[in-house]
């Protein structure tokens, strides 16, 4: 059976916000939607949608709702056939009905996979299962008619914004309570080291809700799949976890993963200090015994990291100091970046929890610490030696200036004339 365009409005709610109209979507000039009549009684949503990406693309109101447009009467106008969309199933399969289209959406070059994720997220299983009106579908995120593209930083499903799209519901302590969840973790997202990296910062590679969980097809990772989300952003940090023994122990059943130190929304910026200590999320809040090797590892990932960490801080002060005194210090720079960098990539190989994986780096972080200090003392002694010399030159070349002039004054005999004149003027004061 043919679509038509009645549901095209409301359909293009549900495009996800990697994929609402992307650069890479084939380029396509905007339609001016048909003149309608709905907007003499409906004027509040006729000004909304005619904002909307939809009015772009020339989808007017009769395209999501049925009627004949071209009426003023009540009765006609809407027809027998209107479609109120007033329950979340309508509008769910309004909407989803164009986006599992290929030929409408080959034309916006977008997915035509975004219904079928819904139905396997949490909010889709628990519409499946007994049509619960509290869950998110379509409109609950993206809005019913000024629906924006996702891109744009005004849109409720933009990465800005979506703590607060996704908030409405799980930061509601009563909503939340009937599904059993934590309403605190928007506000924890918000103040970890993620939310204030993209709310604060306005920083693109900083994760979002959907980062994490999805957009259409949101579900919580499960345990053994954290380490996959996490590393969709930190590579390289999983690729040491998948080599250590807590990656192991999470194979095999145990809730040993990223979220087991980092937390997962409350995230906060890693510490060294978490390798010492049986505070929460630290070594031995797991490892509580102390003659566990686990804690000996720990105290030896954390002397590595922090030494090398301690050094860098000293010679970087040694260097700010040099270069007040007017040296030039462009190689010394370059060996102590080096230095910082084997530093980051230290503290990466600490989630191998292996010491021996990190030694190497430690060692070079080290070196190139150590040929900094040395570079800066040759450099410092160069100086001193010709602060010297120029010290001794500039005062012997004093005295030998002075032995000049008095050299000088010597042979025109600019003295014995003083003496001479003086003593004529005299003479001269007496005759008369």
């Amino acid at each position: 059976m043919r679509l038509t365009n009645t549901v095209l409005a409301c359909a293009l709610v549900a495009l996800p916000a990697s994929a609402q109209f992307s650069p890479q979507a084939p380029a396509r000039s905007s339609r001016a939607a048909k003149p309608e009549n709905c907007a003499v009684c409906h004027g509040k949503e006729a000004r909304e949608l005619a904002s909307s990406i939809h009015a772009n693309a020339g989808i007017g109101c009769t395209d999501c709702h049925g009627g004949d447009p071209s009426s003023m009467e009540v009765a006609t106008a809407h027809g027998k056939e209107l479609k109120k969309l007033a329950t979340p199933r309508e509008a769910l399969e309004s909407c989803g009905g164009c986006h599992s289209d290929v030929q409408r959406m080959r034309l916006y070059g977008q997915r035509t996979d975004q219904l079928s994720l819904y139905w396997t997220s949490k909010h889709g299983e628990r519409m499946a299962k007994d049509g619960d009106a509290n869950v998110a579908i379509c409109t609950s995120c993206h809005g019913v008619h000024g629906v924006l593209a996702a891109r744009d930083t005004r849109s409720p499903v933009h990465p800005f914004n979506q703590g607060e799209t996704c908030g409405r519901c799980h930061a509601d302590a009563t909503l939340m309570a009937k599904y059993g969840l934590d309403a605190k973790v928007v506000e924890q997202y918000r103040t970890s080291v993620h939310g204030r990296t993209l709310l604060e910062e306005s920083h693109p590679a900083a994760p979002s809700c959907a980062t994490c969980h999805g957009s259409h097809g949101a579900a919580p990772p499960r345990v053994a799949d954290i380490a996959q989300v996490c590393g969709q952003c930190h590579s390289v940090v999983q690729s040491h976890y998948d080599a250590s023994p807590h990656a192991a122990a999470t194979s095999k059943g145990k809730s040993v993963q990223c979220a087991s130190c980092h937390e997962g929304h409350a995230v906060a910026p890693p510490s060294a200090e978490m390798f010492l200590g049986d505070a929460e999320h630290h070594c031995g809040s797991c490892h509580a015994d102390e003659k566990d090797p686990a804690r000996a590892v720990g105290r030896e990932l954390h002397a590595g990291v922090t030494g090398l960490a301690r050094a860098i801080q000293e010679t970087e002060q040694e260097l700010r100091t040099a270069g007040g005194r007017g040296l030039f210090l462009g190689a010394e720079k370059g060996y102590l970046d080096d230095a910082k960098g084997l530093l980051v990539r230290a503290r990466a190989l600490t989630h191998a929890s292996s010491t021996a994986a990190q030694t190497d780096m430690l060692n070079r972080g080290q070196a190139a610490v150590l040929q900094t200090r040395e570079n800066l003392a040759t450099k410092a002694r160069i100086f001193r030696d010709r602060k010297i010399f120029t010290t001794i030159f500039g005062g012997l070349t004093l005295v030998f200036a002075v032995v000049l002039w008095m050299y000088g004054r010597t042979i025109g005999g600019g003295w014995k004339r003083g003496r001479t004149g003086s003593e004529a003027r005299g003479d001269s004061k007496h005759a008369a």
